[in-house]
């Protein structure tokens, strides 16, 4: 049943969508009305709105003309969508010299405020939004979150990274950390999201108990319909609870950013008492991709985004197959980003949900580039499938794997004490073998959860490289 407020906040979005630039709700109706077309007529509205974009962007914005004609192709010859692969896949680091060297032109355009990439992938670059482009953004995040049964109205809570924007830079230090049109973003998550904001871990390892503790007392208190944090704040708060036997908590939504094995999301939904949904938002380009509750992958956005799996070079790889993630945004046409390489590695699925919406699947993120495992035979490994062997132990409460330079596996494990045994680690190594072979020693140590590096952004990568890799 509808509940009053959530009445009263949903028709004032609608109100305001009607007489002011604040229509992000219209943006979401037909979002949410798109979601239920068929895919072959979702396919018509990309590749419209694709032939606009690579028209617009050929014609106005330097970088991408330059680019284009160095490689010998115009997109405005295009007759399908197919015809994409002929486009050249950028990067971060291209995008953010030709912003420097003002090849998109932006000190001839009008109002527009930045966000920016939080780094983990690789190089952080700032991209622009002008305020109907955030509309956009925004009504793509509802689209998102109500799939979960979440509505305007319900009382939320996140718990993110220390860098994330939302935080000004009050932990990262850097006061270039903030969100666009912020005091208009604050005041719909206040009010509207009834968003309730949680205290981030901010140190660099892992170990102080105090924020679980201050997590579970707000969270207690609050009791959120929604819940959304980074993958490792999950494992931590539970394992406190189960520390000090605390009564459970009951979270009705949980989104986590991140990527777990089907049997830790299940064990943290039944402790939780929740249903844990994915999405896929890299900061400078919301709701690519989100889950519904039939939870067999992620639904692509394709009525916004572009989104392709490519291979090392740059060939699309086959259904299930990791590949590097490509996405070309179809609103932003102040900065477009077109066969964008995010930095994320994924994979996508052949077969339509029975949900009912006509979006095509992929599957959760595979990880990050720059974290991929490299073997003597050239070989790569994505770090959800090395993840994927710890969190399916149960005595393992948190864990850390690191290669190094001379191929070593480094594997820290903070154990369920009361559940770690020597078979436990001897399976974890065995598997571990058959994943990566014999290129390097294996080895696994257990130790107190502060031996849990963060990164600097206040992220915690699982599974990473010493050096992380650079793929072009």
């Amino acid at each position: 049943m509808l509940s009053p407020y959530t009445f009263i906040i949903e028709t004032g979005y609608k109100l305001l969508a009607g007489i002011s630039p604040c229509n992000a709700w219209s943006h979401f109706q037909e979002l949410q009305a798109n979601q239920w077309l068929s895919y072959e007529q979702l396919c018509g509205i990309r590749w419209n709105r694709l032939k606009k974009l690579l028209h617009f962007s050929y014609e106005n914005i330097p970088f991408y003309c330059n680019l284009w004609k160095a490689h010998g192709v115009d997109p405005r010859k295009f007759t399908a969508e197919k015809d994409m692969v002929n486009l050249p896949v950028v990067s971060k680091r291209e995008l953010a010299e030709a912003q420097k060297n003002d090849e998109f032109l932006l000190s001839k355009r009008g109002r527009y405020e930045m966000t920016h990439t939080s780094g983990t992938t690789g190089e952080r670059f700032q991209v622009p939004f002008t305020f109907a482009g955030f509309q956009k953004k925004y009504a793509n995040h509802l689209r998102q979150v109500y799939a979960s049964g979440w509505r305007l109205g319900m009382k939320s809570a996140t718990l993110h990274y220390s860098g994330h924007p939302q935080f000004k830079g009050k932990y990262s230090g850097r006061p270039e950390d903030r969100e666009p049109f912020l005091t208009l973003r604050e005041t719909a998550l206040s009010c509207a999201h009834r968003r309730l904001v949680l205290t981030p871990y901010y140190e660099t390892a892992l170990g102080n108990e105090a924020f679980p503790e201050e997590w579970y007392r707000q969270l207690k208190r609050y009791s959120p319909y929604l819940f959304e944090t980074m993958d490792f704040n999950l494992p931590l708060l539970r394992e406190y609870m189960e520390r000090k036997g605390l009564p459970r908590l009951s979270i009705p939504k949980t989104y986590v950013l991140g990527t777990y094995s089907s049997s830790l999301r299940k064990s943290l939904e039944d402790f939780f008492n929740t249903e844990i949904f994915d999405r896929y938002s890299p900061h400078e380009i919301e709701g690519v991709a989100f889950a519904c509750h039939v939870h067999k992958g992620m639904h692509m956005a394709i009525d916004s985004y572009h989104t392709e799996f490519l291979d090392q070079h740059n060939r699309p790889v086959s259904q299930e197959e990791t590949g590097f993630i490509v996405v070309t945004d179809l609103d932003n046409d102040l900065m477009p980003l077109i066969r964008y390489k995010v930095g994320d590695v994924g994979h996508y699925y052949a077969e339509r949900c029975t949900c009912g919406r006509g979006f095509p699947l992929m599957g959760e993120i595979d990880g990050r580039v720059r974290d991929l495992f490299t073997l003597k035979n050239d070989k790569i490994v994505a770090p959800a499938k090395i993840a994927a062997v710890l969190q399916d132990e149960t005595a393992v409460s948190l864990f850390q794997v690191i290669q190094n330079l001379d191929n070593d596996i480094n594997v820290t494990i903070v154990p369920n004490k009361n559940l770690y045994s020597t078979r436990v680690e001897e399976r974890i190594q065995h598997r571990l073998t058959e994943i990566l072979g014999n290129d390097g020693r294996i080895l696994i140590a257990t130790a107190p959860a502060e031996h849990i590096d963060l990164e600097t952004n206040g992220k915690c990568c699982f599974v990473k490289r010493e050096k992380p890799e650079t793929y072009h």
